[in-house]
This record gives structure tokens, C-alpha cells and sequence, in this order.
């Protein structure tokens, strides 16, 4: 099950402020069945409860390709080398925290992908290993 926030959304059409589920993290060895979602940006798919609106939200998720040791983090706002440093660090510190997150650290390959293009081929690749 992917890890999940609630979050505000503002509706493009109607303009009501209303809250929704929205993933955050997936980890593929147990939900390679949203990578085809993932591909298309319909992954997080929100509908207005009083105009019926649908929307897909471009947002900032944390894919996890395990047994491949990599992270990778898609985030349409990261265009800047600083922001992608930001992401960067962010994972530097979590990992960091103690001794066994930092070795698990030294081990996982960590990516930021602010174009979904750019990470079909690592989707592609584990679904034909993998799924």
C-alpha cells in the first residue's frame, strides 16, 4: 500500500477548497500496479465532491525500486540544481540519522526526475524485470 497525506486542493472549475488522499511514497516490490499510472501522471487523481470535477495533481512522489537499491523522487518543481540539492540533502539527513539508515544510505542510489519522460525507461525497466 503506498504511503498516503491528505492534502488541500483548490478545484480548477468550481473553485472549492476541499481535502483528498494523495500518495506520497510507492514502493514498487509492492505496488507495481500504479506504475502504468505513474507513466500517464494519473497517479494522484482527485475529484471535487461538489462540482464532480477531476483532476490529476503534478505532484512530488517518492518511488522506491527495490530489490534495485535506487530512490527516486519525481518532482515537477525541482527544475532548478538548487531545489534538486534541496531533495538531495533531504535525503542525506533522513539517512543519516543513525548508523543503520546510513549504511543503508551508502547503498541506494538516489535520483530526482522532474520530467515523467525521463523516468519511463526506470519504470519500463523494472516492470520487465520485476512486474
Amino acid at each position: 500500500m503506498p504511503g498516503t497525506s491528505t492534502t488541500e486542493i483548490n478545484c480548477v472549475k468550481c473553485k472549492r477548497l476541499y481535502e483528498a488522499e494523495v500518495i506520497d511514497h510507492i514502493d514498487l516490490s509492492q505496488d507495481s500496479d500504479l506504475i502504468k499510472k505513474i507513466e500517464s501522471g494519473k497517479v494522484n487523481r482527485v475529484q471535487c465532491p461538489k462540482c464532480r470535477k477531476v483532476q490529476y495533481l503534478d505532484r512530488s512522489i517518492v518511488i522506491n525500486f527495490e530489490p534495485q537499491n535506487i530512490i527516486a523522487v519525481y518532482d515537477p518543481e525541482a527544475k532548478s540544481n538548487a531545489a534538486k540539492e534541496v531533495l538531495q540533502r533531504n535525503f542525506e539527513n533522513v539517512t543519516g540519522f543513525n548508523e543503520t539508515l546510513s549504511e543503508i544510505g551508502e547503498e541506494i542510489e538516489f535520483q530526482v526526475f522532474v520530467k515523467l519522460g525521463d523516468l519511463k525507461p526506470l519504470l519500463d525497466e523494472y516492470l520487465k524485470l520485476y512486474g
